[in-house]
């Protein structure tokens, strides 16, 4: 009974190990007879509604058209069994249905998906072309390349979850969408502010850039990354400024935030400041600085700055990395 059960349990650590999709691997791709590939290889924001589209610098042979492309949702494998390194596994990813179609005036093969693409990493195939010349090289080398479909809130596109341990093992932390921004912190600034009651979008661009510019920190904990977040704040102060023009400022009374006990006297326009910045939240800058390094870069960038005077700046449009002003908001 005893030596099934460890069999049973040899089995059973093989079970369902996942294998980390890489969103760069491509094959075939830099051939001279590609003009253009729509969406990019490696592209890691591609609308939902996308269709894939490959131009060429020469005309195909129409019969090579019908079934070359293939489109597939990635999920990576799944082991069903091992022991000591050996077993089966079977992939788990979804063909994605669609129609195709080619302009012999423009060399232009589209695949149309039939519905729209979900969240996730995908993977183009297209195979057994044929160029319209006869020759050695009427064949065109199978072209394979993959992209990532991202979940989006109200207009602002997430990436995707990176893994924990790969996040932290570095400073700079996986920037998978190449924004300046750490995936941690730019998924929880948009679930955070994306939907908000007031001010979405306005919120969650001026966070993103706090973000952003607390990224170049990281980086480079000198006066010289000042700039970055002198922007940031700026700007968050140049769009309180402009909302403010119609608030009559008078001295109110304020309670706790369980409305339970009075302490103290605000004004009209520093309650609404208080009630909408997106700085000096304890849990944005804890997932900014959330670990010994981090923290690290931050106390030294503080005394870079630490004795030194630094003149008044004027807030414009300009501090903005996003023109908030186009939300309407």
């Amino acid at each position: 009974m005893k030596k099934l059960m460890v069999l049973l349990l040899l089995l059973i650590g093989g079970l369902l190990s996942a294998d980390s999709i890489d969103v760069t691997y491509a094959e075939g791709t830099d051939q001279s007879i590609i003009a253009s590939l729509t969406p990019r290889p490696t592209s890691p924001e591609v609308d939902a509604n996308t269709s894939i589209e490959a131009v060429f610098t020469e005309a195909l042979n129409p019969i090579s058209i019908q079934h070359s492309v293939t489109l597939k949702r990635l999920t990576g494998k799944k082991k069903t069994w091992g022991m000591f390194g050996f077993g089966f596994s079977k992939t788990e990813d979804e063909r994605i249905e669609g129609s195709s179609d080619y302009d012999p005036d423009t060399f232009t093969l589209r695949f149309t998906p039939k519905h729209p693409l979900r969240v996730g990493f995908y993977e183009v195939k297209i195979a057994h072309l044929l160029r319209m010349r006869p020759g050695p090289d009427m064949m065109v080398k199978d072209i394979l390349y993959r992209f990532y479909v991202p979940e989006v809130i109200n207009g602002f596109k997430l990436p995707p979850e990176p893994d924990p341990k790969k996040n932290d093992e570095t400073l700079l932390g996986i920037d998978f969408n190449h924004n300046g921004i750490r995936d941690d912190v730019e998924r929880w600034v948009i679930h955070r502010y994306a939907n908000d009651p007031k001010y979405p979008k306005t919120k969650t661009a001026i966070a993103l850039q706090y973000a952003w510019a607390s990224q170049k920190i990281l980086e480079n904990p000198t006066m010289e990354s000042k700039k970055y977040l002198d922007d940031a704040i700026d700007c968050q102060y140049y769009w309180f400024h402009k909302k403010q023009k119609n608030i009559t400022d008078q001295i109110i009374k304020v309670s706790d935030s369980n409305q339970s006990e009075f302490w103290g006297l605000l004004s009209k326009r520093s309650k609404w400041e208080r009630e909408n910045k997106v700085f000096n939240d304890p849990i944005l800058k804890d997932k900014i600085y959330n670990n010994r390094e981090r923290i690290e870069q931050k106390f030294k960038f503080n005394a870079a700055l630490s004795g030194n005077i630094f003149d008044g700046r004027n807030e414009s449009i300009e501090n903005c990395r996003t023109n908030i002003d186009a939300f309407g908001e």
